[in-house]
């Protein structure tokens, strides 16, 4: 196996993220990582073209200088808002044994069955299970001897005006989308393993303008829902409220994130807390805060509770930089949440910078799944007009199919650090 340069980009309304990594014969090797404030982003949606591929490019060129690999086709992830995943199954004849070439097959034959809208297109297809003459196989499936294949597969359903927008953005920059994940479900790679995977787990990755909610069952997401709030709604609150800019009541969110609580219940300190000249009441700061991470928990809640899957979920794992590092989240989450929930800080996952989480599980998704296709394929993106692609070269590089979660994530980074 040749070396094989894999990039990967997570487009954030906060920040960008972008990993480069090299695919070996037995490993993935990661080169750089590197992250930015991002622009042109709201709500997880792409609504200023122009603005996001300049810091997009320029984290992308930044990136190169530092590694010295030159990237062109991209991997890139989204936010889950307007998009959809459904369940489908495939089936194919196999000679002998299974190769790359039949599950290749069963994969466009999969996405040409499906009857989408005229603004859908299919972005990514999950292989969640294998049956092979009737038995079922979770992975390893290359190389079974066989005469007939079955494919459980999620499709991941985008909304096409949306995902034009992201093709825009890369003309005529040099670079070429090569796939594109959904941020929430490549996640699996970080969070789920063999033990906890075979239960219902959810994670939600509470941002700056978007939450995002995946319920895994066996393994194999089942919904997926975008709700629109984040950390970005408290700066917001506080900024109304102490009537000073976003960017002063954003500085000061994150400088008394982590003991905002003790200064409220500390009565010795003066009424007000400040920073450089703004100045809040300690009350008002509290009352904003916890107010605005209780409706961001209530919300999840709530989504989940409307996913008819609620009574059977084991288990949340709440991450991102939204609310996770304000010092009382693990008590408001127990009031909010009768099911065991774990929030994942930067210290759990044993790195530096938890921004660049997203890309490289993005870099291990696209990995794992070279090494099951070996080579290329192209995903149609409208059902009612099979020659039209949204770019003849996109090709398909798809996910494989209490201690635990740490676990799993230590493992990981360790692995391809």
């Amino acid at each position: 196996m040749q070396q094989e340069i894999i990039t990967s980009l997570d487009f954030g309304t906060q920040k960008l993220s972008a990993t480069v990594a090299i695919r070996e014969k037995d490993e993935l090797k990661i080169l750089g990582v590197q992250s930015c404030k991002s622009a042109g982003i709201e709500k997880g949606l792409l609504l200023d073209i122009d603005k996001c591929r300049d810091v997009a490019v320029s984290l992308l060129k930044d990136l190169e200088k530092k590694t010295t690999v030159k990237s062109e086709r991209i991997s890139i992830g989204i936010s889950s808002n307007k998009v959809r995943i459904t369940e489908v199954s495939t089936v194919v004849n196999i000679q002998e044994k299974v190769t790359s070439a039949d599950i290749r097959k069963a994969l466009k034959n999969a996405q040409r069955d499906f009857i989408l809208s005229d603004d859908e297109c299919i972005v990514d297809v999950l292989i969640n299970f294998y049956i092979l003459d009737n038995k079922v196989i979770r992975k390893d499936i290359l190389n079974w001897k066989g005469s007939k294949l079955e494919i459980n597969l999620t499709l991941v359903i985008a909304a096409k005006s949306e995902i034009e927008k992201y093709y825009e953005l890369f003309r005529k920059t040099g670079y070429n989308i090569g796939s594109i994940k959904l941020n929430i479900l490549v996640g699996k790679q970080v969070f789920l393993n063999e033990k906890n995977s075979m239960e219902s787990i959810v994670i939600a990755d509470i941002g700056a303008g978007t939450t995002d909610i995946a319920l895994f069952t066996d393994g194999i997401p089942k919904s997926i829902n975008s709700i629109p709030i984040g950390g970005r709604n408290i700066t917001k609150d506080l900024a109304i409220c102490g009537k000073f800019s976003f960017l002063k009541a954003d500085n000061m969110k994150k400088i008394y994130s982590s003991n905002y609580k003790a200064l409220y219940l500390d009565n010795s300190l003066e009424e007000e807390i400040e920073v450089g000249t703004t100045k809040v009441s300690r009350k008002l700061f509290y009352e904003v805060v916890n107010d605005r991470i209780e409706e961001i928990l209530s919300h999840i809640n709530i989504k989940l509770k409307n996913t008819g899957h609620y009574d059977r979920i084991c288990s949340i794992i709440l991450y991102g930089d939204g609310v996770n590092y304000f010092e009382d989240i693990d008590e408001i989450v127990r009031k909010i949440f009768k099911i065991k929930t774990k929030v994942i800080r930067k210290n759990d996952l044993g790195i530096k910078n938890s921004e660049n989480i997203t890309s490289m599980a993005i870099a291990k998704e696209v990995y794992d799944r070279l090494n099951l296709l070996e080579d290329d394929n192209i995903i149609l993106t409208n059902k009612h007009n099979d020659n039209k692609v949204i770019n003849e070269k996109e090709h398909l590089h798809n996910n494989e199919g209490e201690n635990h979660i740490l676990k799993k994530v230590k493992v990981f980074f360790d692995k391809i650090f």
